[in-house]
């Protein structure tokens, strides 16, 4: 047991791989935004809907083994964002081809029109509506 106890020399190879550790963290590049992808960015990079890619992150969806697997998601500020590696994981997962797994560059995605929904229809004059169901 007494031949157990640290040296000062373990201690010092210990201090010299903390410090070579702490060199590289120190070097290496802080995260970036563009690994995180909002919801929209999601959708257009899987070429799935809006709407679809909330269901995965919700309800999840069944993967080639039958499992129930989930989109991971993170809430920044009330809002989902996605960790690239998590889309490209899960997409593989599911079989969904996204660009880096061969799916090629998404296309661009139009907007959806803005139409108003339960909007009244205009005011007729009577004579006009008789007219046409006469």
């Amino acid at each position: 047991m007494l031949l157990d106890l640290p040296t000062r020399q373990d201690f010092e190879a210990i201090q010299a791989q903390l410090k070579t550790v702490l060199d590289l963290l120190a070097r290496a590049p802080a995260p970036s935004s563009d690994d995180l992808m909002s919801v929209e960015q999601v959708a257009a990079y899987t070429r799935f809907d809006r709407r679809t890619v909330e269901k995965w992150v919700e309800e999840g969806q069944f993967n080639e083994r039958g499992r129930k697997v989930y989109l991971p998601a993170h809430k920044y500020s009330g809002r989902l964002r996605f960790k690239r590696a998590d889309v490209e994981a899960f997409g593989l997962g599911i079989g969904v081809l996204t660009p880096s797994l061969g799916g090629g560059q998404p296309e661009a995605v139009k907007p959806a029109a803005k139409t108003p929904r339960n909007r009244k229809p205009a005011a007729v004059a009577s004579e006009r509506a008789l007219r046409k169901v006469a």
